[in-house]
């Protein structure tokens, strides 16, 4: 039975940035699924970070793996005193499976405050008028040069 916690472990190895993980056939789609492993990339990079948070996740999907071991090497790509850039890259063998950059935070960040506000009460699609009655109130120039 999949265990995405202990399915998506990663190791670090002796070199720095450096992990290992194994891909369990638990999440198979075609292959790995990959948002599974797009988490193991996460995993490696919130292990490698010097920060506690993440606040973005993005990635690309370049190839399909197959059930066996990958390495990750996560590198900081810079950043300030209480948020931080890395990049996970996530290979089997010669073949690089996924490309991640994460936004790493400081737990003193919280984030945007957002207001949520209240739709305006505005006319049904019914009630409004189609293209014949619109195309009727307004005046067409056919022979008009634009240079």
């Amino acid at each position: 039975m999949a265990d995405f916690v202990r399915d998506t472990r990663v190791e670090p190895t002796a070199e720095s940035g450096r992990f290992t993980a194994a891909l369990s056939p638990e999440w198979a789609v075609w292959g790995p699924n990959g948002g599974y492993v797009a988490a193991i990339a996460l995993r490696a990079a919130m292990t490698a970070s010097r920060l506690p948070r993440p606040a973005s996740f993005h990635c690309h999907f370049l190839a399909v793996g197959d059930f066996a071991p990958v390495s990750v090497r996560v590198r900081s790509l810079g950043g300030g005193r209480r948020a931080e850039s890395l990049r996970a890259d996530v290979v089997q063998g010669d073949r690089a499976l996924l490309t991640a950059t994460v936004w790493m935070v400081d737990d003193a960040l919280h984030g945007f405050e957002h207001e949520f506000a209240v739709a305006p009460d505005d006319s049904a699609p019914t009630a409004l008028h189609g293209y014949p009655a619109l195309k009727a109130h307004y005046v067409f120039q056919r022979d008009v040069d634009y240079i």
